[in-house]
Order: structure tokens, then C-alpha cells, then sequence
């Protein structure tokens, strides 16, 4: 039986995957077994696991299910009792696998492993070393787009793992639930990082676990589509996640962040600037007002979620704050970094 599952998920990136495949093929440890769910591609993409990696347990699907229902079918599949998230535009060092393996050995009582994920292109750069969260559920990952000067050498304690390189312990997942499918992809692993730290699960960064990042290549950096997700998405981990009286002022904090994201997109600095390039104000607008809405419909549901989850918390009020001040992102950051 192998000790990690390693969940790939592909759409239509043949050659994306044919990388990520080949540098579990060279990994140092073999302690492991790889899936990968194919989410209804067009490109062949099945056909080449089948004829280049016999190894690979191939799980084809007839439509497109998003990141997490494309992996909640990879999990019902999987054997190890730790499994690992990667992305399909993510290519691993070939010691990947061992350090995430002794880490969580190690580290027994934590039921969460961020990677040191690197700009594929600036590999001196960093992707993500965890996620930090804002005030009104929405998150970014920490030591994005920073220059490598062993600030981050530390196994740190952090929030969650960024879901492009994340590892989890089956225990954490049987006893929160994995991905909430309504969410399709982006804030998922905040959600699910989020839903084990309320239940005692901590999350440790590895830095020596080190994984290559082609940003975004699948739905694309600056996307009306990952827009939209994200903005919905952030609404339901509000809603579901954060304690009552921060609820109640995330319109606050949600007023703040647009107000310098507005700045940052007159100025054409950040991910705002960079959008607003691309789309007019009229279109913005659109995606924000449909995002409310695809929100507001599902609201009902999702309160009955929180009260769920808030039940069955671990953490008491003070240490849920404390949580998340100590892994708060910076509003300055959030609007002005791209």
C-alpha cells in the first residue's frame, strides 16, 4: 500500500502534464502512487498517460468538474494515508516527495503540509510558502512574487497550503470532508486549510519539499472567469469560516480592499491594474454584481454549513482571532502586489 496518493488534475494541457508526470517518474522516493483525473480534455491528454506513464492510474471524466470535484473523484480512488495535491502546471525537484514524506513523519501532530513553491521561470522567486488570509475570506499566498534571500528557510508554522503543491493527512480529510464542489475551483484550500485549523489540524511549510509553478496556465492569470470565482468563492469562506463578529464587519474590510483596489487600477499597478487593462469598468462590474448573486442564491445553504462547521470548532473565539491576525494579509499587499 502506498504511503501518499499524489492527486494530478488535468484539462486540456497535454504538454503540461507530460512535464509534472515526468518529474514524479524521477522522484528519489517511490513510496507513492499517482492519479490523475482528466477532466473531459479535448487534447489527447488521456491517450498520452496511457501510452507514456502505464504507471499512473488514469481516472477520465466526461465533463469539465473543476479543481474540486475532480479531485473529490481522485479521493474516493486513493490508497495512501497522505495525499497530496499538484498541480498539472507544477514540476517537483526529484527529493520533492522524500521531504514531504519525512516532514509528515516528523511532524506527526500536524495534519497539513505547505511546499516551497517557485516561479517556474525565476526559480529564485517564490510562488507560495503557505496562504495568508484577509478579513473577508479571501487569501493570497505568502512570499508571492519575493525574491529568495532565506527569509523563508524555516519550517514554519503557517496557515494552510497553497492547493497548487498541498499535502494532507487522510485523518484531517475524513474528519472535515475534502472540497465543497459548489466551489469549482479557487479559495478551496482556504476553505479546506481553514476548516482543519477550527478543528486542531495545524499546518507545517516544508522548505526543503520545492515544486516549479507555470502560473494560472490553465484558466489564465487575469481571467473574468477566475474573477468571478474568486469574488463568489471568498463570500462563502466569510460566511462559513470566520467568527460572528468578524462577519458582521468583513463588509468593512471588503469596502476597504475595493477602494484600494480602485486606487491600484487608476494607478495600473497590482493584479488590478493589470485587469483593468484588459476589461472595461462596465465589465468589472458585471462579474462582481453576477459573483454577489451566484452567492446570495446558494446563502442559505451555505449558513447551514457554518453552522456545522462553527459546532464542531476545537478552537475557541480567542484563538480563531489570533489565527488569523497572525496570518493576516496585508490590505497594501493585496491591492498593489500583482
Amino acid at each position: 500500500m502506498p504511503r501518499v496518493s499524489i492527486l494530478v488534475l488535468n484539462w486540456n494541457a497535454l504538454e503540461l502534464l507530460r512535464g509534472c508526470l515526468q518529474s514524479l517518474r524521477e522522484q528519489t522516493c517511490k513510496d507513492f502512487e499517482v492519479l490523475v483525473v482528466d477532466n473531459g480534455s479535448a487534447d489527447a491528454s488521456a491517450e498520452m498517460v496511457g501510452r507514456e506513464f502505464p504507471e499512473v492510474r488514469l481516472l477520465p471524466l466526461a465533463t469539465n468538474t473543476g479543481f474540486c470535484g475532480g479531485n473529490n473523484v481522485a479521493y474516493t480512488q486513493a490508497r495512501g494515508d497522505l495525499i497530496l495535491l499538484l498541480n498539472n502546471d507544477a514540476e517537483v525537484h526529484a527529493d520533492f516527495v522524500e521531504k514531504m514524506l519525512s516532514a509528515a513523519d516528523l511532524e506527526t501532530e500536524f495534519g497539513m503540509f505547505a511546499a516551497n513553491i517557485r516561479m517556474f521561470d525565476r526559480r529564485e522567486v517564490f510562488d507560495s510558502t503557505g496562504l495568508l488570509v484577509y478579513p473577508d475570506g479571501i487569501c493570497r499566498s505568502r512570499g508571492w512574487l519575493e525574491k529568495d534571500v532565506g527569509q523563508y528557510d524555516r519550517a514554519d508554522e503557517v496557515l494552510a497550503p497553497n492547493g497548487c503543491a498541498a499535502m494532507y493527512r487522510r485523518a484531517m480529510i475524513d474528519d472535515v470532508g475534502f472540497f465543497d464542489e459548489a466551489y469549482f475551483a479557487y479559495l478551496e484550500d482556504l476553505d479546506l486549510g481553514l476548516r482543519g485549523q477550527l478543528r486542531g489540524w495545524r499546518c507545517r511549510y516544508v522548505p526543503e519539499a520545492v515544486v516549479y509553478h507555470k502560473k494560472s496556465m490553465t484558466s489564465g492569470y487575469h481571467s473574468s472567469l477566475k474573477a468571478y470565482l474568486v469574488e463568489r468563492n471568498r463570500i462563502w469562506n466569510a460566511v462559513r469560516l470566520l467568527p460572528l463578529r468578524l462577519l458582521l464587519l468583513s463588509p468593512l474590510w471588503t469596502a476597504a480592499r475595493y477602494v484600494a483596489q480602485g486606487f491600484a487600477a487608476a494607478s495600473g499597478r497590482g493584479m488590478s491594474g493589470q485587469f483593468s487593462r484588459d476589461y472595461s469598468r462596465t465589465q468589472m462590474l458585471g462579474i462582481l454584481l453576477r459573483a454577489y448573486a451566484a452567492a446570495l442564491v446558494r446563502l442559505p445553504e451555505v449558513w447551514r454549513q457554518r453552522r456545522l462547521i462553527q459546532a464542531r470548532r476545537k478552537l475557541g473565539a480567542l484563538a480563531v482571532y489570533t489565527l488569523l491576525r497572525r496570518h493576516r494579509l496585508p490590505l497594501l499587499e493585496l491591492a498593489f502586489k500583482d
